[in-house]
């Protein structure tokens, strides 16, 4: 009898691992084909005349793109550049694509944009004018969140003065906390380093769309 249960229990241990197995192929089909999907609405995105948030058309001269996995989610952001965007606009953007369509989550002016592509999806961005303004927000893969702030101003002889800092809801924080609190924003990430010019994304055509949109990994 214990000879015959004992074979029952293997017979059902290697049924379950088989459907572990197929399930487990099941899911790597599914998210090859959502990848994919991914893939063709940016495509589709870049090469149809679609209005940007600069009131340009994604068609027009001197638009640029890139595509990064912001998040570690296995699926990629796409980020556009305008040279024509204003300070005001921003001249770098982020778009992702949410349940089926490719959205517009925030813009930046490119004084200096850094993308750190970690799990948390840790985005630095820095904005200068009669003193400084410096971001640090998260991606949670549906928006852009901005988790702290620094604000400084430069005195006459342009040394920095007494800097301010801010979590998401206005407070002040320590500085001690501050640093703390972005160290750890900052954890194992891969650093993309976006600044005037966009010098490391590609002009919108269909060249560079076949080889930087459908042939990426």
């Amino acid at each position: 009898m214990n000879g015959i249960k004992f074979r029952k229990r293997k017979v059902v241990l290697f049924m379950l691992v088989i459907i572990m197995v197929n399930q487990l192929f099941a899911i790597q089909k599914i998210y090859a084909v959502e990848k994919n999907d991914v893939k063709v609405a940016y495509r589709e995105f870049l090469s149809e005349q679609n209005l940007l948030w600069t009131n340009r058309y994604t068609t027009d001269e001197g638009i640029k793109f890139r595509l990064e996995d912001l998040n570690k989610d296995g699926k990629q952001e796409l980020l556009i550049y305008d040279e024509c965007g204003s300070n005001a606009t921003g001249q770098l953007a982020v778009y992702a694509y949410i349940n089926g369509k490719v959205k517009y989550m925030a813009s930046y002016p490119l004084w200096k944009v850094t993308f750190y592509r970690n799990k948390v999806g840790f985005v630095y961005s820095e904005i200068y004018r009669d003193g400084y303004e410096k971001r640090y927000q998260v991606y949670t893969g549906k928006k852009i969140k901005t988790k702290f702030s620094c604000q400084g101003f430069y005195d006459q002889s342009m040394k920095k003065a007494v800097e301010s800092y801010y979590d998401s809801k206005g407070n002040n924080v320590s500085k001690k906390t501050f640093k703390n609190q972005i160290r750890k924003l900052k954890k194992k990430g891969k650093k993309l380093t976006i600044s005037e010019g966009a010098n490391n994304m590609y002009l919108n055509n269909k060249d560079n769309c076949d080889k930087y949109i459908l042939s990426k990994k």
